[in-house]
């Protein structure tokens, strides 16, 4: 039984999933009487984008060169992006002439993300990761996508080896949020990329095709998915309003139009593809609603990050029995599961 986890993307909203998922590794840890146990060891492939892209990465870095133990737990991985997330989306007066409110340039500088990713991940290379991993980019020059993955090291070598800090900038250069990223790979070759959200921001149909391309005698019947959202999104926009919408007004709604509207139809084709097999339990989705937090991806005040921890929390006390469905399926017990939508 192969065992998958994806995560999507969503900025400072990953703190959503980056909730769940600590909870879910401190149960395993009562469980198994282990606290140094940690999440990634339960699933074979770890898939993300942008924000999900950031929490792969750091779930499979290495305690150190060599090491088969992830070096940060799930609950270090959260307090990171609490810290990071008022740095990241932080804009200095001199950013704010220099990009012209975001008109003329990115609306946020990208080192922050790099130093920070640098600091935690170090010159580890993505063949150095502990699990297979699928991290979502898009070439802009070859006008095709990437997918940063252990499996192409070894197939394409040193022309696909990048180093964990370069697939964070990459996977997480949102368009109009940051710059796009140019980084190198091992073999000195160069890309020029931007966030995978574009066409993946729910990346599990993606990790199910990697999965495949992994274990090809596997059948779906042999897989075991739980994909991760960033929060249920339930705005609407009327017609008195968008009828009269030009090109500025569009330009954020249509982000948020989107990436919601791709994830849910990645949840929809799993659902499908999944039930027809004959087992509909194996595929999870976890998508909370966000409640009072802010649906903007680059909201990051202490007041909306408060938000996005509560609404981790609900999601946690009213969903008790995926957890216990979810802790079953690590032992190898699969059983059917009710999610809450």
């Amino acid at each position: 039984m192969k065992k998958i986890l994806s995560l999507d993307g969503g900025g400072i909203r990953g703190i959503l999933p980056a909730a769940i998922l600590a909870h879910l590794e401190e149960r395993l840890q009562t469980i198994k009487s282990d606290e140094s146990f940690r999440l990634a060891e339960c699933f074979d492939l770890l898939a993300g984008t942008s924000t999900g892209g950031i929490i792969t990465c750091l779930y499979l870095t290495p305690a150190e060169t060599g090491s088969l133990k992830p070096k940060y737990s799930a609950k270090q991985v959260l307090d990171f992006y609490v810290e990071l997330g008022p740095v990241l989306f932080h804009r200095s007066l001199n950013q704010l002439l220099k990009s012209g409110l975001g008109v003329f340039r990115s609306r946020y500088s990208e080192d922050a993300l790099y130093d920070f990713s640098k600091r935690l991940m170090g010159d580890h290379y993505i063949s150095e990761v502990l699990k297979d991993c699928l991290v979502t980019a898009y070439d802009l020059s070859t006008r095709k996508a990437l997918l940063f993955s252990k499996k192409n090291v070894s197939k394409y070598g040193t022309m696909a080896d990048y180093k964990l800090c370069d697939v964070v900038r990459s996977t997480s250069a949102a368009p109009s949020y940051f710059s796009p990223a140019r980084i190198f790979a091992r073999d000195n070759s160069s890309r020029h990329l931007v966030d995978g959200g574009v066409y993946a921001n729910n990346p599990t149909m993606c990790a199910l095709v990697e999965a495949v391309k992994l274990w090809p005698d596997e059948g779906i019947s042999n897989y075991i998915m739980v994909s991760v959202g960033t929060g249920k999104v339930i705005k609407p926009y009327f017609w008195e309003k968008t009828h009269k919408y030009g090109y500025l007004n569009w330009l954020e709604p249509i982000i948020d139009i989107l990436t919601a509207s791709v994830a849910e139809t990645v949840d929809f084709q799993l659902q499908q593809l999944f039930s027809a097999s004959g087992v509909p339990e194996r595929y999870i989705r976890v998508e909370p609603p966000l409640l009072t937090a802010d649906t903007r991806m680059d909201n990051a005040s202490a007041k909306n990050i408060r938000a996005l921890q509560n609404a981790a929390q609900y999601y946690i006390d009213h969903n008790s029995d995926t957890f216990d469905h979810l802790i079953a399926w690590v032992h190898g017990e699969v059983t059917g599961v009710h999610i809450s939508k």
